[in-house]
């Protein structure tokens, strides 16, 4: 990345990190024309100062950047992540160029028409039977990637039972549960059936002979499947629990699945963003699941509902799709 003077300012104020802070060792950096990326390694305590007083100097050392309020951390645990985080950062500059020639590709869409079919089908079957002629509603979604996909002739929703496949758990001290991952990044997995295999199986030959893949990702096995889908090139929309951040972008593979136009990220427009983590509920994957199911058309999965009926799911469906601009 050629650096301006306003640019080389800041890799100057980066590299003198270590005069006022000698426990803080600069591991790797990435000037960007719009934000920088900074990889710190903090090899003693920080007596009565945190991460925000290291940033805050930096910042302050070249104030003529304007610098939004602020700043974005990770803190690395696993064996594996220190080295993925370097290249990361040293791949900025490619995926910049990925967006510019790819602007459509990237850019946030708040508010996506898209038309779902509705009419049709009873409790347990799939929305629409090929001899019926459905009726459709105007569904509002909030995107990232490649619109195109939606109007692919041939969709397969991908739908796993959570007893057929597992990834492997550890609780966390809030309640919640990790999935554990090896040095690569890769999900270990705790249980794979043969019904499983043979399921992500028929699905990847689908993707291979053209089919675009459609799935929440709410069981483990539905996100094995789109991992190994993603991994073979194949197209996928994969549906959200919340919107999007202002300068939100897919990572790792997903950024260059993004630029070749095999991605679709959509989430109902009724569903803001919120920072951090969303856990499922119950309502929410029913509503996306359903919503797998619309666009899917033939492709869709029969699935359980275990008791709700369609036009009660229908309407939580109705809700999270409504235009809200």
């Amino acid at each position: 990345m050629p650096l301006t003077a306003l640019g080389e300012k800041v890799l100057a104020c980066w590299r003198r990190i270590p005069e006022f802070w000698p426990m803080v060792e600069l591991l790797a950096y990435q000037v960007m024309p719009d934000h920088f990326h900074g990889l710190l390694f903090v090899k003693d305590t920080l007596i009565r100062k945190t991460l925000g007083d290291v940033i805050r100097g930096f910042k302050t050392g070249c104030r003529e950047v304007g610098w939004e309020e602020g700043y974005v951390d990770n803190i690395l645990f696993r064996e594996g992540q220190l080295r993925r985080m370097a290249d990361y950062i040293l791949d900025n500059p490619r995926r910049l160029a990925e967006k510019r020639a790819n602007p459509s590709l990237f850019r946030r869409v708040l508010d996506l028409e898209v038309s779902l079919p509705v009419s049709g089908g009873a409790h347990n079957q799939k929305p629409c039977a090929p001899a019926e002629t459905p009726e459709f509603i105007t569904a509002h979604f909030s995107a990232i990637g490649n619109t195109a996909l939606l109007r692919w002739p041939v969709a397969l929703q991908v739908q796993c039972s959570r007893a057929d496949f597992r990834y492997r758990r550890e609780r966390l001290a809030n309640g919640g549960w990790k999935i554990l991952r090896d040095s690569s990044d890769v999900p270990l997995v705790e249980y794979t059936s043969p019904a499983f295999e043979e399921k992500c199986e028929d699905t990847l030959r689908c993707a291979q002979n053209g089919a675009v893949l459609i799935s929440p990702c709410i069981s483990h096995g539905e996100r094995e499947i789109t991992r190994r889908a993603h991994l073979a090139g194949a197209r996928i929309i994969a549906l959200r629990n919340k919107g999007f951040a202002k300068f939100e972008k897919p990572n790792g593979a997903l950024f260059d699945q993004c630029a070749k136009g095999n991605l679709l990220l959509l989430a109902p427009a009724a569903w803001p963003y919120i920072p951090g983590e969303k856990p499922p509920t119950r309502e929410t994957s029913l509503v996306l699941n359903r919503i797998a199911q619309l666009l899917a058309g033939e492709g869709a999965a029969d699935i359980d509902y275990h008791g709700v009926v369609f036009k009660d799911i229908d309407a939580k469906v109705f809700a999270a799709v409504r235009s809200v601009t």
